[in-house]
Parts: structure tokens; C-alpha cells; sequence
């Protein structure tokens, strides 16, 4: 007994030597539609970061795979308050704040590599932080997903092809369903979790996704022909609650941020060679990855084009986007 209470008071004061284990001040969910990809990678630098910059103070925990709700009821919950940190699609916050649908705009970007170079621009995510203010919402970080696709168990080898066809779009924004709409497809909003079970039912025949989208989600399971769309890319906005970055005060707060624009850095450099190796993946798994031809890329290009007046006269703000991302877009072309 008496060794027992000598070793009972030892431990005691070992852990009194080491000190008080210090529970965080605050707790931060992060949620996230997908998983094994970059903004799985955004979230664990972020995290990372965050943590380290505030001594532990604020816990951030990760939620990929829709394990909070979809994306809607994610955003909302954003707005709300009841999460601190949502990472989808730009395009689900279009209905918060029409500004964010100048990055479903296509043409805007050579290649991934300068969209990443334009998006983690200072002046860019200064910019964009000023987006849904009135909501309560507050971008942090901007990352391009990587080149759109679509993908359709009926395959698309062409532009024709799409007629009558029922495909999953990104969002509900006009610039996301208009070009759609005058190809003769009829495009479908719906969160990203639920399309493969659709898919699998045929309540829709394909979807429109950033090429990782199909290889980490299995849709070769489903469909087998991917088709990569010219220009366009599904861009991903990482927005805080607005009530959450006040309440923990300036300090914080400004850390937050910080660590969130840094973390784009490391999510940016996995992901060049993560796109690259889609290709391979998907072709490993009985798939095919196909380029539409110069005619029908043209012809994709002259839709979104023709989509743009309407675009803009249901947005107003979108002209003056589109200049401002376009200017910053010039400094880091190609010479």
C-alpha cells in the first residue's frame, strides 16, 4: 500500500511539472462536400496553421464528405452560426451574394496554374472578402478545384450530344445553367452528395464536377466517358461566419485569416500533380478522358458568351467582376 500511495503521488507530480493540459478557448468546424483531395489538403494546412499560430486556443476540426449536411444546409448553417467554416463550390453562395458568380465564369483563366496564381492574389482575396458581408459571411481562401468535366452514363463526345440530356450543375447560377440550356441539355442544381445515387437511379444522366470530383467520388463506377470542357474551372471559397470571427476577437481573428491565405499555398502546390494523376486514375479504372474537338470548343466558348448579357442583366454586379478578376488575370499571363 505504501509503494502504491509513493507511486500514485510520483504521477502527480510528473504531471504537475508538465504542466495544466489547457482546453481551447474556442472550437472551429470546418466542413467540406468531398474528401481525399485539395481542399481535404486546404483543411489539414489550415488546421495546422490555425492551431499553431493560436497556441491550441482554437480547435479546428475537420468534417470532409458531407458529414455535417450538404452543402445547402452547410452554407446555411455559415450564415447562421452553427458552423464556423464551410469549403464548397462558389456558386452555392450566389444566392447570398451575386458577386460570387464571377468565378463560374469561363475563359477567365489560361490554366490551372494561373487560375491558382490569380485567386491567391493579395488584392483578389481582399477583394472577395467583401462578399457576402450582409449574410454574415466572410471568405477566407480561394482555390480552384481543378478543370470542369462532365460526365454522363449516356457519354459526350460531342457537344450534340448533350441534347436532352439531364446534368448536374455546381449551382443554380445563370452562368452555371445557361450555357447548358442553349446546347439543349437541361441542367439540374443539386448538391454534390446526392448525384451518384441519382445517377445510379437515372433521375439525372451525368453531372458537370472538377475532374478530381469523379476519380476521389468512384463515378467510373457509373459512367465511363469523361469529357474535359474548355476554360472552365470549378473554383472552391472556403467562407467563415462572420458572428464566429468576431467572437473571438481581433487577434484571432486577423490569425485566422492569415492562416487560412497561407494554407491555399500548400493545398495549390499537392493539387498541380493531383490533376495531373486524375487522368491516370480514371484510366486505370476502365474510363476514358476526352478533349472536346476545336469546333465544339468553340462552340462551348460562343454558349457562355451568349449566356452573358442575361447573366448580367439578372446581376448587375457581374460586368464589373468580371473586369476586376480580368485585370488581375493580365499580371500573371504568359508573356
Amino acid at each position: 500500500m505504501k509503494k502504491l500511495l509513493l507511486c500514485a503521488a510520483w504521477l502527480g507530480m510528473s504531471i504537475s511539472a508538465a504542466g495544466p493540459v489547457l482546453a481551447a478557448d474556442f472550437t472551429l468546424k470546418v466542413s467540406s462536400p468531398t474528401n481525399n483531395d485539395v481542399i481535404l489538403k486546404w483543411m489539414e494546412a489550415f488546421e495546422q496553421k490555425l492551431e499553431a499560430a493560436t497556441d491550441g486556443a482554437i480547435d479546428v476540426q475537420l468534417f470532409p464528405a458531407n458529414q455535417l449536411g450538404q452543402i445547402p444546409a452547410t452554407v446555411e448553417g455559415v450564415a447562421m452560426g452553427t458552423i464556423e467554416v464551410t469549403a464548397p463550390a462558389s456558386s452555392f453562395f450566389v444566392q447570398y451574394d451575386r458577386r460570387f458568380e464571377v468565378l463560374d465564369v469561363p475563359g477567365l483563366f489560361d490554366d490551372l496554374g494561373h487560375a491558382q496564381k490569380v485567386l491567391s492574389d493579395p488584392e483578389v482575396l481582399d477583394h472577395l472578402e467583401k462578399f457576402g458581408a450582409d449574410q454574415d459571411l466572410h471568405p477566407i481562401a480561394a482555390f480552384p478545384h481543378g478543370p470542369l468535366g462532365v460526365l454522363s452514363a449516356k457519354g459526350i463526345d460531342t457537344l450534340a450530344a448533350l441534347q436532352g440530356q439531364r446534368i448536374r450543375v455546381a449551382g443554380p447560377s445563370a452562368l452555371a445553367t445557361g450555357p447548358f440550356s442553349a446546347l439543349g441539355a437541361a441542367p439540374i442544381s443539386m448538391p454534390l452528395g446526392e448525384v451518384l445515387p441519382a445517377m445510379q437511379n437515372g433521375v439525372v444522366d451525368g453531372l458537370i464536377a472538377g475532374l478530381p470530383v469523379f476519380t476521389t467520388g468512384r463515378y467510373y463506377d457509373v459512367a465511363k466517358d469523361l469529357t474535359v470542357l474548355p476554360e472552365s474551372y470549378l473554383i472552391v471559397t472556403a467562407v467563415a461566419s462572420q458572428s464566429f470571427l468576431d467572437s473571438i476577437g481581433e487577434d484571432l481573428s486577423a490569425k485566422l485569416r492569415t492562416a487560412a491565405r497561407e494554407a491555399i499555398t500548400d493545398a495549390n502546390a499537392w493539387n498541380l500533380s493531383a490533376v495531373e494523376g486524375v487522368r491516370a486514375v480514371w484510366e486505370q479504372n476502365g474510363g476514358t478522358v476526352k478533349e472536346l474537338s476545336a469546333a465544339d470548343q468553340k462552340a462551348f466558348l460562343d454558349a457562355v458568351q451568349a449566356s452573358l448579357p442575361d447573366a448580367k442583366a439578372q446581376n448587375p454586379s457581374l460586368e464589373d467582376e468580371i473586369s476586376f478578376l480580368q485585370s488581375v488575370a493580365a499580371r500573371y499571363a504568359a508573356p
